[in-house]
């Protein structure tokens, strides 16, 4: 099945989880009040559910990455509380995602921060939430003393800080770098960055942004005035320059290169925050 279609049967499943969520014992709300734990207490042994969690940091998109098979094609990473603004041309502008578009639907307590990693034309989700007390007692799928939790007949999700989310295959991938297999390597220049959101991508994909180039780079991060943007090609052709220095002129940006890199940065107001993360992130 593809992504698309994928995302859509997901989609009738939330909703019919929204009704059902009202009954206390169903899976993924929660229990009843007696198990509802103070947001102060983050251990992961709060859910209560069997077999190893995941527990690693998740501050930034290098997180992502340290968990991202070495075919992954393109990845972020939101920080959701920082900026409705910039949560919304986020969800308007990248590859489709069931957490930014239900990430107030899915668990008890909202999603923090999300990332995404597309790789061998599917995806998994990555969402930080507080953890609290899960009435789950049904069907789980064990992979290498992780139990997968079905969330439909094509996604599951593994529980933890981040909580895993996607296609049970997709996991299984995840689940093989958490558990110590080797991530990608294919990134570089995200290392050490820090941004409210944060893209990556190698280019030739379907969910690639347009363009030649080795690697693309997108943080954004509000600021006092709008949002504070940079935009990276490594190695791009003559064409991907030439359309990052149509968007720079556009939106009153600066353009700079060095060392094979052509840089887009400046601040954008709120105003326009949607249209040039299109210009940038569309395939």
């Amino acid at each position: 099945m593809n992504q698309k279609k994928g995302l859509t049967l997901l989609a009738i499943f939330i909703g019919v989880m929204m009704i059902l969520s009202a009954f206390p014992s169903f899976i993924m709300r929660g229990g009843n009040e007696a198990g509802i734990v103070p947001p102060t207490q983050v251990s992961v042994d709060t859910f209560g559910v069997q077999g190893k969690l995941v527990d690693t940091s998740f501050n930034s998109l290098d997180d992502v990455l340290r968990m991202s098979p070495e075919s992954t094609t393109l990845a972020y990473w939101i920080d959701l509380g920082k900026s409705q603004n910039l949560t919304d041309a986020a969800r308007e502008s990248l590859p489709a995602a069931i957490g930014l578009s239900y990430g107030d639907n899915i668990y008890q307590n909202k999603i923090e921060r999300l990332g995404a990693a597309y790789f061998n034309d599917s995806s998994a989700e990555f969402h930080w939430i507080t953890p609290y007390r899960v009435a789950y007692n049904s069907l789980v799928v064990p992979y290498d003393g992780y139990m997968m939790i079905p969330q439909s007949s094509d996604y599951a999700m593994v529980l933890g800080r981040p909580v895993l989310f996607g296609p049970q295959k997709s996991l299984e991938g995840v689940l093989d770098i958490v558990s110590g297999g080797l991530p990608t390597d294919r990134f570089t220049l995200p290392s050490g960055e820090q941004a409210d959101l944060q893209v990556a991508s190698l280019s030739g994909n379907k969910t690639s942004p347009s363009g030649k180039y080795q690697e693309f780079y997108l943080g954004v991060t509000q600021s006092d005035n709008g949002y504070a943007l940079s935009a990276e090609y490594l190695k791009p052709d003559s064409s991907t320059a030439q359309k990052a220095k149509g968007v720079s002129d556009q939106y009153g940006l600066a353009t700079s290169s060095k060392g094979g890199v052509t840089e887009v940065s400046g601040t954008v107001d709120s105003s326009k925050l949607q249209g040039v993360l299109t210009a940038f992130l569309k395939p």
